[in-house]
């Protein structure tokens, strides 16, 4: 009766290619479930980025009912060293008005320019190494907080007198300022000319004269802000290129209180992402002034004028890329 029984409990067990087999098909099954898992989790990224846009885009439209007219894309005052971007002065519309409120306008966002109240100064600097999420496009998962820098005679000489160090919080998020350069000259067939001048411009502490009358290609086809990866890493597609001079990272306007955040002028690149000057506007390199750049598959998201969020490829063409850009150049756009 016991050696019956043994075998009995022996028949119940899993043998050693059994359990191989169930292993592998298992890791088969893991394997098959995964890049749907990922791309689950990109979507909702992608979906977090796209609010994110479309709260922007809300808080500059509630800047223009206050004050009707939008702020200016960055503020650099001579020689008072006031500089900060068209983020910054958003601040009270994305429910941040108390960190807005401890900023003082008439000081800089940094140290190192003295005859200032170093306590003043310093608060201000800790106002701009504040992370705030609405700024941060959740994939891309880079350090939310960096250096950045103001080279001496930054914003047309003089201004600053020496580098300018602070940390800030990034942004993902930055201006469509105009277009230029090879981009220009490819999108408009060697004939730019015109006013190619984006959404926001630059402007002293009087403000800016951009508002909704100056749309006159229409808010709906015009971006207000687009996505281009934050932080001091300069980047080729998704891969950062590290043999870049650091300083071209510090100066990149990846932070949000950094002014020259809005002072991207786009000339493209080439599609490997190198050069300065080409047909390539998005996904190629955020390089200020070379491209838009996002970890979204395909393209990356812009803010049009009218508060409305547009996913737009990677493949548009030039030309009805930069009639997105512009506000008041006259192009007739068709599907974009």
């Amino acid at each position: 009766m016991r050696s019956v029984s043994l075998i009995r409990r022996r028949t119940h067990g899993f043998t050693l290619i059994e359990l191989l087999v169930v292993i592998a098909i298992i890791a088969i099954l893991i394997a098959l479930l995964l890049p749907a898992v990922q791309q689950a989790r990109e979507a909702a990224r992608r979906t977090q980025c796209k609010n994110n846009l479309k709260n922007i885009a809300l808080a500059f439209h509630n800047y223009h009912d206050t004050y009707n007219l939008f702020p200016p894309g960055y503020i650099a005052a001579i020689p008072d060293h006031n500089t900060r971007s068209a983020l910054t002065l958003i601040l009270p519309y994305i429910e941040q008005a108390n960190l807005y409120n401890s900023i003082d306008p008439h000081v800089p966002m940094f140290m190192g320019p003295g005859g200032y109240n170093p306590t003043v100064q310093q608060a201000n600097t800790n106002a701009a190494a504040q992370v705030l999420t609405v700024f941060l496009c959740p994939s891309n998962v880079a350090n939310p907080t960096d250096d950045y820098m103001y080279p001496a005679g930054a914003f047309g000489g003089g201004f600053p007198a020496a580098n300018c160090v602070w940390k800030g919080g990034r942004t993902d998020y930055c201006g469509t300022s105009g277009v230029r350069g090879v981009f220009s000259n490819l999108a408009y067939n060697n004939n730019p000319g015109g006013d190619r001048e984006g959404a926001l411009r630059a402007a002293g502490p009087g403000g800016s004269n951009s508002n909704f009358r100056d749309f006159t290609d229409g808010t709906s086809n015009t971006f207000l802000i687009g996505e281009r990866t934050g932080g001091s890493k300069l980047y080729y597609k998704k891969q950062v290129q590290s043999a870049l001079p650091a300083v071209l990272g510090l100066t990149n306007g990846g932070s949000w209180s950094d002014a020259i955040a809005f002072e991207h002028w786009l000339q493209g690149s080439l599609y490997n992402g190198s050069g300065n000057g080409g047909p390539c506007a998005i996904n190629c390199t955020n390089i200020r002034g070379n491209g838009f750049h996002s970890f979204h598959d395909g393209g990356a998201q812009f803010a049009m004028a009218d508060g409305a969020v547009r996913f737009i490829s990677e493949n548009i063409a030039q030309s009805t890329f930069a009639g997105l850009i512009t506000r008041k150049k006259g192009e007739v756009l068709g599907e974009f």
